[in-house]
């Protein structure tokens, strides 16, 4: 319903069947000259897909993995010196990491040698290093010598209301329209009820108003919960909770504060996957098989009852980070082949697809581009897909196998600087008063958090969350305020200014 990223319903079934087939094959692996073999002494060649020798290899990922949490820290640090941020920039690279980073850990912590991807994982995890720092760079452009505004007073009040149950309703509408355009329109729309709470919650902050902050930490629960008791998924609940959170990374005054709940919301986060992840088949089953609302709860509660804190020594902990946060593998794995000739780079055509995804498909209802990225997975891995599943691309590996590494750099530097750019609008546009013009910064903004999607899946994103904010705009500056009509200045207001 987010539209953040989508679920990968079967993942864990086609992983279990890619694995199989290539350890029967015994696929080789051909050294990617410019990363791999710089990162290891050992002949490339000698690996498979198989168990590797996990012995010396144990901690050949710790550098790559050590830049992405620098990077994250780094933006985090650069974001909360300028101020002037909604830390949109933090949500899209945590929520990169996420996927990356714990897949990467695993096999660091692997020394049983039980996960089978771990050449394809190292290859991945620096291409995802490398990554985030160029991420980190154009977001810090982006930020670079910001004057700050000069704060004007609004209703914002009515405002979070307005955004918080025009958004919920959004939601819900979008959920069982799916009229082409109009429905993705009112998905990327509805997210308006997260900027409600970000604004509320950084208010809270500010004039120490713990009861208001308590209040709408209850409101930001009410979507996890209900994606989880209605869909049977944790992770569209999980990105909203990471956009919203990283919003109130900002104006916290103590380092120590940032540190601490940085790492506490890591642990209790990966004890609630691996909990998830142990009982998902039964919440889903719940679920999916049209049972009562309190079989649903039940099922649920059964994983809270049951959440245990991460163990290196648990080989079901490992495999669990592995199959579902290891975007790595992918990755690593499409570039090996590129690097044995078995595929071409594909030269810019994901990114022309990605244009023309901007074209709305109820103006060209057969047009060729469709979300989900299996095809373009399918091609660069070799693997077995299945039609009826969303598989993503992820923007390390949509970005390396279109130019290699200069797509990688280049594609990163871009992403950073036009997020953090419509992170920095929209802060100016709450600061300032201008709160119809936050639509056409936020939503755009949250459109680009797909780290796990593709370009079309981004820019078709993009595009209905622009037309989505004219209509928001359009709906505020006509919603009745208390004690006096819209004035004409008001309702004439400039569109915001260009990018």
């Amino acid at each position: 319903m987010l539209g953040i990223a989508h679920e990968r319903r079967s993942l864990r079934a086609a992983t279990e069947i890619i694995e199989t087939k290539v350890r029967a094959r015994a696929i080789p692996v051909a050294p990617y000259s410019d990363v791999y073999s710089s990162v290891t002494s050992r002949n490339p060649h000698n690996y498979s897909i198989g168990h590797a020798d996990a012995g010396p290899l144990d901690f050949v990922m710790l550098v790559p993995v050590t830049v992405c949490l620098a990077a994250l820290v780094a933006l985090v640090y650069i974001l909360r010196v300028s101020g002037i941020s909604l830390g949109l920039p933090i949500a899209y690279l945590a929520s990169l990491l996420l996927i990356h980073v714990p897949g990467a850990v695993a096999y660091m912590l692997d020394s049983e040698g039980v996960l089978p991807s771990r050449v394809f994982t190292q290859i991945g995890i620096v291409f995802t290093a490398i990554g985030a720092v160029c991420f980190v760079v154009g977001v810090g452009l982006a930020h670079f010598k910001v004057q700050q505004p000069v704060p004007v007073a609004a209703n914002r009040t009515l405002f979070n209301r307005f955004c918080l149950l025009g958004g919920w309703l959004v939601t819900t509408v979008a959920a069982v329209l799916s009229i082409p355009s109009i429905g993705a329109a009112l998905q990327r729309g509805g997210v308006v009820w997260m900027l409600a709470i970000i604004l509320a919650l950084r208010s809270a902050l500010r004039s120490k108003d713990w009861a208001m902050g308590g209040k709408w930490l209850i409101a930001l629960a009410v979507y996890p919960i209900l994606m989880l008791l209605i869909g049977g998924f944790l992770s569209y609940g999980i990105a909203a909770v990471m956009i919203v959170l990283s919003a109130v990374m900002i104006p916290v005054r103590s380092n120590l504060r940032i540190a601490g709940g940085t790492i506490l919301a890591t642990i209790l986060g990966i004890s609630v996957f691996l909990s998830y992840f142990e009982h998902r088949s039964e919440i889903r089953r719940a679920v999916w098989g049209g049972a009562g609302v309190d079989t649903r709860i039940e099922a649920s509660m059964g994983a809270v009852k049951d959440i245990s804190f991460f163990s290196a020594r648990n080989p079901a902990h490992l495999q669990a980070l592995d199959l579902r946060l290891n975007q790595n593998y992918f990755a690593g794995l499409a570039a090996s082949r590129i690097e044995a000739g078995k595929v071409d780079y594909l030269k810019g055509r994901s990114l022309w697809e990605g244009f023309l995804a901007f074209v709305p498909r109820a103006l060209w209802p057969d047009k060729p581009v469709i979300a989900g990225s299996p095809k373009i997975v399918s091609e660069m891995t070799g693997l077995t897909l299945s039609k009826g599943t969303s598989f993503g691309v992820g923007n390390v590996m949509e970005f390396q196998i279109n130019f290699g590494i200069p797509g990688l750099i280049i594609g990163f530097l871009l992403l950073g600087f036009i997020l953090g750019r419509l992170d920095r609008l929209a802060a100016i546009a709450d600061l300032t008063g201008k709160l119809e013009q936050i639509f056409f910064y936020f939503i755009p903004a949250v459109a680009l958090i797909q780290p796990n999607g593709s370009i079309v899946e981004m820019a078709s994103g993009a595009a209905a969350a622009v037309a989505a904010a004219f209509a928001w705009r359009w709906a505020w500056l006509r919603w009745p305020k208390p004690g006096s009509r819209l004035s004409f200045a008001l309702r004439h207001r400039p569109l915001p200014q260009s990018l």
